[in-house]
């Protein structure tokens, strides 16, 4: 039986970065599937893909859909307010 690929996109909205934590914390509207750590997700600004970030950690929040994982802090500079995250 063939899996079907997951149609997730997470639309960034804001992005924290601590001195000490190894990670990036980026929160935005989650569409579509839950995420899972493990995933790998394309980065897209302007409808340009301009690299991959793997899920460290992810958490829920309380409004619906709104979404914050973990990415690794060497990935951060890839990430920017308004990009596009989508399963790889």
């Amino acid at each position: 039986m063939e899996e079907q690929k997951r149609m997730t996109r997470l639309v960034v909205e804001a992005i924290h970065r601590m001195s000490s934590r190894p990670w990036v914390f980026v929160t935005g509207r989650l569409e579509g599937e839950a995420l899972r750590i493990g995933d790998e997700l394309t980065v897209t600004h302007d409808g340009q893909a301009v690299g991959v970030v793997t899920v460290s950690s992810v958490e829920l929040h309380g409004a619906p859909g709104k979404t914050t994982v973990a990415v690794d802090a060497g990935s951060g500079e890839l990430l920017q307010e308004g990009s596009v995250l989508s399963l790889s």
